[in-house]
């Protein structure tokens, strides 16, 4: 019997390239869906460059054999714009449109607030990964809400660095159905893997 090929999905996101979203957003899509091949990230630096270059890196990931792209960005810091989801996904699908691409191939994430919000919405990974560092006991980190995530994790251990520890704490999440219910975001991005996936 035949078997169908994998799913290729591509990421654009508006980090730099070591950034901690390169790293993560690739993990959490092979961890919900092993058997989908995933693009190395492309990552435009900032959400300037996302809104207004990302249209036509998505045009050459799906010319290239993608099925699939994924555009990620944080809402917040806003920097330019608003820091509403909608004007950014607005201004993507008149891009978008204008080169011809097929809008159902695409999955915008727009993350509330931020990478950090939905980790903090699952306090098992932050608790899991800090205390792989010590022999103390640490206390449990409490789920929290989106807004300042890394000044919770900060305040939880003083020396967290995103860029060093984030891939760490996702990794030790045993799952990320907690943090999709407690970040609607978050939720999206892993029903639509899922739906890509089936």
């Amino acid at each position: 019997m035949k078997m169908s090929k994998p799913i290729k999905a591509g990421m654009i996101l508006e980090c730099t390239a070591q950034g901690p979203d390169a790293k993560i957003y690739p993990h959490v899509l092979k961890t919900l869906c092993p058997g989908m091949e995933v693009e190395k990230p492309e990552t435009m630096t900032n959400k300037k460059n996302l809104v207004e270059l990302g249209p036509e890196v998505a045009q050459i990931l799906l010319q290239t054999g993608c099925d699939v792209v994924f555009l990620i960005w944080d809402r917040m810091p806003k920097w330019d714009g608003t820091g509403k989801c909608a004007e950014a996904q607005s201004e993507l699908v008149e891009k978008l449109a204008a080169l011809g691409i097929d809008l159902a191939k695409i999955v915008f994430c727009c993350i509330d607030e931020m990478l950090e919000s939905w980790i903090v919405a699952d306090g098992r990974g932050i608790t899991a990964y800090f205390q792989g560092k010590t022999t103390h006991k640490l206390e449990k980190f409490k789920d929290a809400g989106p807004s300042k995530p890394k000044e919770r994790i900060t305040n939880y251990n003083s020396r967290y660095n995103d860029f060093t520890d984030d891939l760490g704490i996702v990794q030790a999440m045993p799952d990320f159905d907690r943090a999709a219910k407690g970040n609607a975001s978050f939720g999206e991005f892993c029903a639509a893997v899922r739906r890509w996936c089936a």
